[in-house]
């Protein structure tokens, strides 16, 4: 995946577009945007916070 996002813009880190229609949200209980992952993401990183927002 982060080939492919690498020829398509060779800056996709630290571009704040979102890229791919997999990127994940992550939005507390009041409705507020806590963080934002990108298709390459460790998802053992988006578990964790997923956990601390329980």
């Amino acid at each position: 995946m982060s080939a492919m996002l690498k020829t398509i813009d060779k800056d996709y880190k630290n571009n704040s577009e979102i890229k791919w229609n997999f990127t994940k949200f992550l939005i507390d209980r009041s409705g507020n945007v806590v963080a934002r992952f990108e298709p390459t993401h460790n998802m053992n990183d988006v578990e964790k916070q997923v956990e601390s927002l329980l």
